[in-house]
């Protein structure tokens, strides 16, 4: 089931970080060895002080000379605060090799996704093809109703009522969801699926969505071929539809997401994988 893809897009992990850093980084790592302050006989590398400048700098900030020294001055802070935090046995707190993997792969999937679209970038005209497909899903009039839902979705249908004899008897619906929902993407944030339009969601639910009334849910499951769907109307609101040059960012954001949905489709339906 889509969220809106022009509007609430999810977020890759670790992407805000270190778009336009990894790449740049990787052509300077001999400097890694050149010292620009040392702490307690510690280094700080020209190296480290160049990523953080490049991590600021790619968010708008300008790079200066004052900028750089505010930097500086805030790795040896850091530095400081982490050896003392050492000296007070902090470190054994901490799982540094589960932390040093998922940094690793937060930045090897930066890898792979730079890789791929220096290859195959992402044009206007490849954006502009998405923009209409997405417009033509949310209506062509550019106006509408969004709609904020929740769901809990089970895999029978008498699951599903005695699921909304529960909710009509006072239990709350988030709760439910994270306790019994099949639907791994929503159930941790208590069933939601944020702003939609009818013309994004299955036909099942979309039927459905103009009658609920703020607050309601379905009086009767809804079925789909994923399983047996409770919905619930959190809110709804009028929407416009972003031109094509306010979503870009959205809308690259959106294929960047799609290819690597597509490529981890693949790639587990070739894997090994053991639970």
């Amino acid at each position: 089931m889509k969220k809106n893809a022009l509007i609430s897009l999810l977020t890759l992990a670790a992407t805000a970080i270190v778009t336009n850093v990894y790449a740049q980084a990787k052509s300077e790592s001999n400097l890694a060895y050149e010292f620009v302050a040392t702490v307690n006989g510690t280094a700080i590398t020209q190296g480290l002080l160049n990523l953080n400048v490049k991590a600021v700098t790619s968010q708008g900030q300008k790079d200066s000379p004052e900028l750089r020294q505010a930097i500086k001055e805030d790795l040896i802070n850091k530095e400081l605060i982490a050896q003392e935090a050492t000296k007070l046995g902090l470190a054994k707190e901490i799982d540094f090799p589960d932390q040093v993997t998922q940094l690793k792969q937060n930045l090897l999937l930066q890898a792979f996704l730079e890789d791929h679209f220096k290859k195959d970038p992402i044009t206007d005209a490849k954006m502009r093809e998405e923009y209409d497909r997405q417009r033509k899903l949310m209506g062509e009039g550019g106006n509408g109703t969004q709609y904020r839902l929740s769901q809990i979705l089970v895999s029978n249908e008498t699951d599903a009522i005695d699921l909304i004899r529960r909710i009509q008897k006072g239990e709350l619906f988030g709760k439910l969801a994270q306790e019994y929902s099949i639907d791994q993407a929503s159930k941790a944030q208590g069933g939601s699926l944020g702003w939609v339009m009818p013309g994004q969601v299955i036909a099942p639910v979309a039927s459905v969505i103009p009658n609920l009334s703020k607050g309601a849910i379905t009086q009767a499951p809804i079925q789909t071929q994923a399983g047996w769907v409770i919905l619930k109307l959190d809110d709804k609101r009028a929407f416009k539809i972003p031109s094509f040059d306010e979503a870009k960012p959205q809308i690259r954001q959106a294929i960047v997401q799609q290819y690597v949905a597509e490529t981890v489709k693949n790639l587990r339906a070739n894997a090994r994988i053991v639970q």
